[in-house]
């Protein structure tokens, strides 16, 4: 069987587009641009990992693609591919990504301002959909910063840190 530990969960697949086996995939919190390569991908089918190679796709919307495979040339075949979940390398995604499919497991971090200095630590994720948001102890008081690509810099698991810069006034909230 093959290993999916260094894959990570593009999407699954929703919908056929068109009647030549081209498939709808709807991205799982990855933005189009953050894909590198995408030669091949691992489909679930019946619970194991099926290697796929992709002849081509494109963005249909900011978070679907339009797939074609190859060896998949016709609705019936396509059809059987709907609702699989489809893993990618994660060396073929962009390592920004990869920090902020799951933010758990730097709960703990010190967290450190560009600006500012050392701002606290990292006590929890609070998972508001499209809109987690870190939540630092910080003395006596929280700071709500976006876990958002935009604030967070730099993620050091070596040193358990986490740089961010985060919006102009927002630590200063009591």
């Amino acid at each position: 069987m093959l290993d999916l530990s260094d894959c990570i969960l593009l999407g699954t697949i929703t919908k056929l587009h068109g009647i030549h086996g081209q498939v709808i995939l709807k991205l799982n919190d990855i933005d189009f641009d953050n894909i590198l390569i995408m030669e091949s991908v691992f489909l679930e089918i019946d619970g194991l990992p099926v290697p796929f190679f992709v002849l081509e796709y494109s963005e249909k919307t900011i978070n679907h693609l339009i797939i074609e495979f190859e060896d998949i040339h016709n609705e019936s075949k396509a059809k059987e591919l709907i609702d699989a979940k489809v893993f990618i390398q994660s060396s073929h995604v962009n390592k920004i990504h990869e920090q902020f499919t799951d933010l758990t497991h730097i709960i703990g971090y010190t967290v450190i301002d560009k600006n500012t200095g050392r701002l606290g630590i990292l006590k929890d994720i609070i998972d508001i959909h499209q809109n987690p948001l870190l939540c630092i102890s910080c003395a006596e008081k929280e700071i709500l910063i976006p876990a958002s690509k935009e604030f967070i810099l730099e993620i050091d698991t070596t040193k358990k840190t986490m740089w961010v810069e985060s919006p102009e006034g927002l630590t200063d909230l009591s």
